[in-house]
């Protein structure tokens, strides 16, 4: 699976020993045992996602709730490929572009999907980010 910005021993760790003890400390009852997925999204839904090509495992569906539900751009590191097998999967109803910035039809696929509000997915994104991308980004 790809990897969030935490890997699930640290997450587990954050949950289990952070937060925890922080809500125990303050005095807020907490459910012992807590799955954070189960609680930030439902069966259906993740097992839509896993039809779409999301892995089973706990630390995709948790990946697959930050990426759904951030209020920015997720950005995936996806050795793999599965995240973004999933995301092409997921977003092909929308209409979703994939591209590239080496792709001739970069600039193209970007106008169109923000012209008509389709999702545009771009791949193989190195370390540097097309600077026509930033008043985008900017606005988000």
């Amino acid at each position: 699976s790809y990897p969030g910005p935490f890997n699930k021993t640290f997450r587990d760790l954050l949950i289990s020993t952070y937060f925890t003890n922080d809500l125990l400390s303050k005095q807020i009852p907490v459910t012992k045992g807590l799955n954070v997925s189960e609680m930030l999204t439902d069966e259906a839904t993740t097992g839509q996602w896993n039809l779409q090509g999301l892995p089973t495992d706990e630390l995709s569906t948790q990946n697959g709730i930050l990426t759904t539900s951030a209020t920015r751009y997720p950005i995936m590191v996806d050795p793999q490929g599965q995240g973004l097998q999933w995301i092409k999967n997921k977003e092909s109803e929308n209409g979703c572009k994939e591209t590239s910035f080496v792709d001739k039809a970069f600039r193209v696929f970007l106008e169109e999907c923000m012209a008509f509000g389709k999702p545009l997915l771009l791949a193989n994104v190195e370390q540097e980010l097309d600077p026509v991308l930033d008043p985008i980004l900017d606005k988000a």
